[in-house]
């Protein structure tokens, strides 16, 4: 195989680079397509979550149910602490109105009464015991969940990377994103209205859940997107979150725009095709690549190209031939097939030889 470097030039327009201070004990906000953090404030120490919890209860109960079930409010649903929908026993409601009653009001009840109606024969208990389950499928390793709605209890916690991972993945359901960016909705005849105020209060916010305890005190997980990206955010203990979540925000669309890498079906260069009916083929790139990058990042950004110094035909069309490999300061940040542009046949003299000297060794 063959390496070949591109240094790139990209041309950006100047941004101004500011230091952030936030209010938060525990911050990260991250780029939800790469997943990449842009910052970082004790974003791996476990802390209190508050109702945060319930974008695994609502993500999960999405996986879990058809949104046009219907669900009997038990007695104990009604008990429940702390923010309510206030349904009383006996009311009957759909799985969606749930979602809506659970994210949007935050009502304890209405997460309840999810982990106890998805939880099958095992109730909210084995609800419960899915939600750790499924924090450990996503990566979440200092995460524990001992409820569905984020009332204290000592062995319930996370991180703001761990929600931050949550939070990347719930946003890629599409109905559980829908749920988070209505300003407003209804959980039977009650209108609701959601406690996120970012959702009013800053430009293209589209989610998606605040919570609070004494003890965790200030949580908040929220989401914006312009011009196609999208940024996630999430501040845990914050006495100042809605202004946290404003300048983090704007410190990464301002001083990381996602730039483009690579286009897809761009031209590479040519690869000699031996014994082909044509002597080349054109590479192109399989995936279009982009990257949320300072404007400093992109003096370091490197691109490799791997391709062996020629093929043998026969060259089907759309057949992988090599990769092209961009890193920065020596971390990949994309990657991509490269493919041959157009099949290159076998060489009909080629093929009678080969059949020839078949034909004679077996004599």
């Amino acid at each position: 195989m063959r390496r070949v470097l591109l240094f790139l030039i990209l041309f950006m327009t100047p941004v101004w680079a500011f230091a952030l201070e936030v209010s938060a004990e525990h911050a990260i906000l991250i780029d939800a397509d790469s997943g990449r953090a842009l910052y970082s404030k004790n974003a791996g120490e476990r802390a209190d979550i508050a109702s945060t919890t319930k974008i695994m209860t609502a993500f999960l109960a999405l996986q879990t149910a058809d949104t046009a079930e219907r669900v009997t409010i038990k007695r104990e649903h009604t008990l429940v602490e702390g923010t309510r929908v206030y349904f009383k026993e006996g009311d009957v409601l759909t799985v969606e109105e749930l979602l809506v009653g659970t994210l949007l009001q935050s009502g304890n009840d209405a997460a309840l009464a999810l982990a106890d109606h998805c939880g099958g024969s095992e109730g909210a208990e084995g609800f419960v015991r899915a939600m750790n389950d499924l924090a450990r499928q996503l990566g979440m390793e200092n995460t524990s969940f001992a409820n569905p709605h984020g009332l204290n209890d000592d062995n319930h916690y996370s991180t703001a990377e761990d929600m931050a991972i949550l939070t990347r993945s719930a946003l890629n359901n599409a109905a559980f994103a829908a749920i988070v960016s209505r300003k407003t909705g209804s959980v039977g005849s009650m209108a609701v209205r959601n406690h996120n105020r970012m959702l009013w209060n800053y430009e293209g916010s589209n989610g998606v859940k605040t919570g609070y305890t004494k003890k965790a005190g200030r949580c908040l997980v929220s989401s914006a997107e312009r011009g196609g990206q999208t940024l996630i955010a999430v501040t845990l203990n914050a006495p100042s979150d809605w202004n946290d979540h404003t300048r983090m925000l704007d410190f990464g669309f301002n001083n990381y725009p996602a730039r483009r890498l690579a286009t897809r079906d761009a031209f590479i260069c040519e690869l000699p095709v031996v014994s082909g009916v044509g002597g080349a083929v054109d590479v192109r790139v399989r995936d279009t690549l982009s990257c949320v990058l300072t404007e400093d990042e992109t003096r370091f950004v490197r691109g490799e190209v791997e391709l062996p110094r020629f093929v043998w035909a026969p060259v089907g069309q759309g057949e992988t031939v090599g990769l092209i490999r961009f890193t920065l300061n020596g971390e990949v940040i994309g990657r991509s097939e490269l493919y041959a542009a157009a099949a290159v046949p076998e060489q009909e003299i080629v093929k009678r030889t080969l059949w020839a000297r078949m034909f004679r060794r077996l004599m």
